[in-house]
């Protein structure tokens, strides 16, 4: 005890210079979070500060947040080890109980250490609930405004008073571009460089030119050929190939002219703005002529999902290619507007045409999809059929809102539900067109490896690829509606923070966590199991049904080993909920007994295997074959081609007789009967000649024949004999009956059969009543009834 104070003495001074150093690592930051602090709180109380700067300070608020987390971290990773000295130390005394002075000294040391590391750990907790509250303040304040943005009336773009206006703002900016662009060219130094750079710029120009126009068309049907080595048919594959190319030459073709206009050195004030939006109006006009065809199909092309006929794809081709060049349109108004400084009267003006011409375009892909969703049988309706169906009812309410809100003044508002939903329209075709190029994908795999048994191996790819597709789209879907940046980053660390599961916190990553390491458990389970099942086991003598149990044990521990080191590689301390478990328990335990008793009951069956697989046994009136032992249950195929489910339980507690067990061999009993009179010690020798005959029959038990008694009308007679397969029983019965029959008949043998004799007491009176209907047509009647009378069905 005394060495071990030493220690703990020595390494005080350790402790508490940390301690010194985190106090002055807090105290440095806590003069920047008081002055970042203060600041956020007068921008929110005045409300005044724009929302660029709203999210200035939002950011700084966020460092501010993580740092004090950071601190708190490592004061509470300060404090726990000389919590774990003070435990070492034992309970302190209790009143009246005197305490060695060098353990108590030693105490209060640690507690007044302890004391001083939580300090700093309670100031960064207190700055991190500081800052995480101003911070969901400024995204309070930030969401208000655009509420208030959406509901904010404007002027309407249908009054003429606006329009001159607006004429004259974009007139006023191509005069403008025009100066700007002429006094460029009229610099001699601006000159000299565009003649040094005119070549190079030019070269780009061409191949911009060349590959949005020239080979807009040509190189993917080159493409195809070239990869069909001649075929002629492109394949599924090939196609899809062919489509990606369409999407990427013209998208490079829009990137060399653009590197083409800046190499050239004309860019100037008023065209800047427009260069920068450049890629996003040629990224919205490519994609959409691209997304056109491939989800509606043109001229031969990819086969389109929709299953649209040729008239119907082209008016697709033209809705999409609109939709595109109506977002385009946007981007370049939202550019000039801000160069311009265009007033809200001139946006809602020139945004007017957008909006009608967009409401068209999407009327008439709403009944596109609608006449595909009702042309197909609900009964058969697919996943993506019945979202087109919601998709469509969706484009008709946009598209009858945003011209009407638009009309009214509500410009944000219109804006708002219209180029988000091209987005979105934008979003999901593309998604669906990945997803069917990723299912070609594998189809060309399966092909070309010749492989088409593995189809069913890997159906449920196609499905995880989808689901991926999806879970990434979402975070995409909610910035085109609006959402911030800052939205989905706090969205994240609330998912990283996670929740708490006793002392310990469970997050997203430890549940990647302990899904990764219980799927790699699980893998090599499965490994395991293979290499015992097709390596170790053949090369023993155990059994089918031993096999079987050995394989689901491995199985079973594998899976409990895999849990458990999933638990332990996520950290997880559930100590903490031992008490919880306990008292649920009690509950479940009266909730689940059967099924624990199945359980229980399974595991016996698997250890003590009073039956196996492939047994043909008989239990609670049902006979059949066993097929496989699980845990819970017990499956048995009967003769007549059934399931039947029997649980554990039953076949622990009730009797259940095993036909195979301990082997295959069995008795089989077949009783015959000959006439009386015939000679019985040769129809014994006939029998036992028969039984010995049969391939199936064991020597050793030798067949019988036991004469069992005098019957009614015959002599009776058994044959017992064993069987090698008692699974062949009925085959055997059948093969000896057969033998009988033959070997009676050229013996000489009677097999005796019940005969009843009829006598009638009446018999003249009946012949006379039969001589009188046969005379007369109709019965007659008689003194007394016969014992057997007909009825003729007509009353007297």
């Amino acid at each position: 005890m005394i060495r071990f104070l030493r220690l703990l003495i020595l390494c005080l001074p350790l402790v508490m210079a940390a301690q010194a150093w985190a106090q002055d690592a807090v105290s440095n930051y806590e003069a920047e979070w008081n002055s970042t602090a203060a600041r956020a709180e007068a921008a929110i109380e005045s409300n005044a500060a724009s929302t660029m700067v709203m999210e200035t300070l939002r950011a700084e608020l966020v460092a501010q947040r993580e740092d004090a987390a950071r601190l708190e971290r490592e004061a509470r990773e300060r404090v726990f080890p000389l919590e774990e000295q003070l435990d070492a130390l034992g309970p302190p005394p209790e009143d009246g109980v005197s305490e060695d002075a060098d353990v108590a000294k030693r105490r209060e040391e640690l507690q007044k250490a302890i004391d001083a590391a939580r300090a700093p750990m309670l100031i960064a907790q207190a700055e991190f609930r500081r800052a995480d509250g101003l911070i969901k303040e400024i995204d309070t304040l930030i969401r208000t405004r655009f509420s208030e943005s959406l509901t904010r009336v404007g002027v309407s773009p249908l009054n003429p008073v606006h329009w001159p206006e607006a004429l004259k703002s974009v007139n006023t900016y191509v005069l403008r571009l025009w100066e700007d662009t002429s006094e460029i060219l009229s610099r001699d130094t601006n000159k000299v460089a565009l003649k040094t750079k005119a070549p190079l710029a030019l070269l780009f120009a061409i191949v911009g030119i060349w590959m949005l126009m020239g080979i807009r068309r040509g190189f993917s049907g080159f493409l195809q050929r070239a990869l069909s080595f001649g075929g002629d048919k492109p394949t599924l594959w090939i196609q899809a190939l062919a489509s990606l190319a369409r999407l990427i030459v013209p998208t490079a073709g829009a990137v060399a002219l653009i590197l083409a206009f800046r190499i050239s050195g004309l860019e100037g004030a008023w065209s800047r703005p427009i260069l920068d939006v450049m890629p996003l109006i040629a990224l919205a006009i490519i994609v959409s002529m691209w997304l056109g065809r491939s989800v509606f199909g043109v001229e031969g092309e990819v086969k389109s999902f929709l299953g649209t006929t040729e008239e119907v794809a082209k008016a697709g081709l033209r809705v999409s290619l609109t939709l595109g060049v109506m977002l385009a349109l946007a981007y370049l108004i939202d550019a000039v507007s801000a160069q311009g400084q265009f007033t809200s009267a001139t946006e809602a003006v020139l945004f007017y045409p957008i909006f009608i011409v967009t409401s068209l375009a999407l009327f008439r892909l709403a009944f596109i999809l609608k006449n595909r969703t009702s042309a197909t049988d609900h009964d058969s309706e697919t996943a993506v059929q019945s979202l087109g169906g919601l998709v469509w009812r969706v484009l008709l309410l946009v598209a009858v809102a945003a011209p009407v809100l638009a009309t009214i003044g509500y410009l944000q508002a219109a804006r708002y539900l219209t180029f988000p939903t091209i987005l979105t329209l934008g979003l999901l075709a593309s998604l669906r067109v990945v997803y069917d190029f990723f299912r070609t994908l594998l189809d060309h795999f399966i092909e070309l490896e010749g492989r088409e048994s593995r189809r069913d191996q890997l159906r449920l790819i196609p499905v995880f690829i989808g689901f991926t597709i999806s879970l990434l789209a979402i975070p995409v879907i909610a910035l085109i509606w609006g959402a911030r940046t800052s939205d989905l980053s706090e969205t994240w660390r609330w998912i990283n923070e996670g929740i708490s599961i006793g002392e310990s916190q469970f997050s997203l990553s430890d549940l990647l966590i302990f899904i990764v390491v219980f799927a790699i458990g699980y893998t090599i389970t499965r490994m395991l199991q293979k290499t015992v099942r097709n390596s170790v086991l053949p090369k023993t003598r155990i059994d089918t049904g031993g096999r079987a149990a050995i394989l689901s044990g491995l199985g079973y521990a594998g899976i409990f080993l895999s849990a458990l080191a999933a638990i332990s590689a996520t950290g997880l301390d559930l100590s903490s909920l031992a008490i919880v478990a306990g008292a649920l328990s009690v509950g479940i335990g009266f909730g689940l007994q059967n099924i624990v008793s199945n359980f229980v009951s399974g595991i016996i069956l698997l250890i003590e295997r009073p039956i196996k697989e492939g047994d043909w046994i008989a239990a609670g009136g049902t006979e059949g074959i066993v097929r496989k032992i699980s845990v819970r249950a017990t499956l048995i195929d009967t003769f007549d081609r059934r399931a039947v489910i029997i649980p554990n339980t039953d076949l622990i507690a009730g009797s259940v007789t095993n036909y195979t067990s301990p082997d295959k061999t069995g008795r089989v009993r077949i009783p015959i009967g000959v006439a009386y009179g015939t000679d019985a010690e040769a129809v014994k020798k006939v029998l036992l000649e028969i039984a010995e005959a049969n391939p199936l029959t064991l020597k050793y038990p030798a067949p019988q024949v036991i004469f069992q008694g005098f019957g009614a009308s015959s002599l009776d007679f058994e044959i017992r004999l064993f069987l090698r397969d008692i699974n062949e029983m009925l085959n055997v019965k059948s093969d000896i009956n057969f033998e009988i029959i033959r070997r009676f008949k050229e013996s000489g043998f009677e097999i005796p059969f019940n005969q009843n004799d009829v006598t009638l007491t009446n018999i003249d009176e009946v012949a006379g009543a039969v001589v009188r209907i046969l005379e007369s047509g109709r019965p007659a009647k008689t003194k007394s009834k016969p014992d057997i009378v007909e009825d003729t069905g007509e009353s007297e």
